[in-house]
């Protein structure tokens, strides 16, 4: 028992449990409701769906996963497309697929993940031209640009914005070239000012700009954002304790279960708790990434180079938007805010991070 509990797929596993059940705790105690209409019940009823995943998943081989990659990608795309035509608006945009009066869906996680598999699927299969940065550049964009123009049609700015940077850091990563790079980021540039003027509405733009200055209008777009330093900075060193949330119950933190999860933790358990939840997530992507060199297979490497990264810039965005280092855009804290679709993606990223671990020596091995 406790050499399965050391081995490294069991350590992934565990810190993803203690990271949902720290999530799950945070919504208990902001009490909006009873138990069975409160968020904190459906967040576990998606926990418990999560388990579920993990034992699927962690039984698959790595050639299945392999094998699903570009039917996954064109599944996600499909589902892009699906949610511009009937999905339901939430908060000025159509990215929620309705399922049911309980559960909701947001098609745009589930396409961060897709994008990593079949870039990997490509690029562990280019041959004689694998070393070509003008292939991988190309395939790299197409890939990328497909879901992010349907995407900014909802518009969904924050989701947009995290596939870009998830996309050009895998691609970035495995076809590094300076001329390339000095054009993208030329290329990006362009493209800035029509994004700015046409695909962002008003009020994206006015979260955009307030992130420079809140103070300007505190009781509009930087409310969001003062509330959230007052939460953040009034946990001190230990915090108020659990329930004892001002913030988060009294209800001057808007969005406290999903873009604001972080700050009504930071301010129930202090800068002590607040430590060891970046902890756990630090835990996930570094230890992960320390077998990067032992892989021998280049699908797994730009797979676990890739889900790596979406756990960290999720963390790195989320928790500098609710201290005032980053404007607000709509990304949640993966695994820990409250939200079925990140949370169920969440566990499938985790899952195979914890699968191919486990299983990376029989195809160095054997091959994939």
């Amino acid at each position: 028992m406790i050499r399965l509990i050391r081995s490294p797929e069991a350590k992934i596993l565990i810190v993803g449990f203690l990271i949902m059940f720290s999530g799950f705790i945070n919504l208990i105690f902001i009490k909006d409701n009873s138990f069975f209409s409160s968020y904190s019940f459906k967040q576990f009823v998606w926990i418990v769906v999560s388990v579920l995943i993990f034992i699927i998943i962690t039984r698959l081989r790595l050639q299945t996963i392999k094998n699903m990659s570009i039917p996954f990608y064109v599944f996600s795309i499909l589902l892009l497309i699906f949610v511009l035509m009937f999905g339901q608006e939430i908060s000025g945009a159509k990215s929620w697929i309705k399922i049911g009066n309980f559960m909701s869906f947001q098609p745009s996680e589930l396409v961060k993940i897709s994008f990593i598999f079949v870039i990997a699927k490509f690029y562990s299969e280019l041959g004689a031209y694998s070393k070509s940065y003008l292939v991988k550049y190309s395939i790299g964009t197409v890939f990328f640009l497909v879901p992010f123009i349907l995407i900014m049609f909802q518009p969904d700015l924050g989701s947009a914005l995290m596939l870009l940077i998830i996309s050009l850091t895998v691609i970035i990563s495995f076809s590094y070239n300076k001329k390339a790079l000095i054009v993208i980021s030329i290329l990006i540039l362009a493209l800035s000012v029509p994004i700015w003027n046409y695909a962002l509405k008003d009020y994206q733009k006015e979260r955009i700009i307030s992130f420079v200055s809140p103070e300007n209008d505190p009781s509009g777009y930087g409310y969001n954002i003062i509330q959230s330093k007052v939460a953040i900075g009034s946990g001190k060193l230990t915090g108020k304790g659990l329930g004892n949330s001002s913030q988060g119950k009294l209800k001057f933190l808007p969005e406290k279960h999903t873009d604001f999860a972080f700050s009504v933790w930071a301010e129930q358990t202090g800068f002590l708790g607040s430590v060891f939840l970046i902890s756990l997530y630090s835990f996930l992507v570094i230890y992960s990434l320390l077998f990067l060199n032992k892989i021998k297979d280049n699908f797994l490497q730009v797979l676990l180079f890739g889900l790596s990264s979406y756990f960290f810039f999720h963390l790195l965005i989320n928790v500098s938007m609710t201290i005032g280092l980053f404007p607000v855009v709509g990304i949640p804290l993966l695994m820990f805010s409250y939200g079925g679709s990140s949370l169920i993606c969440g566990a499938v990223a985790l899952s195979l991070i914890a699968l191919i671990v486990r299983d990376y020596k029989d195809v160095n091995r054997l091959g994939l």
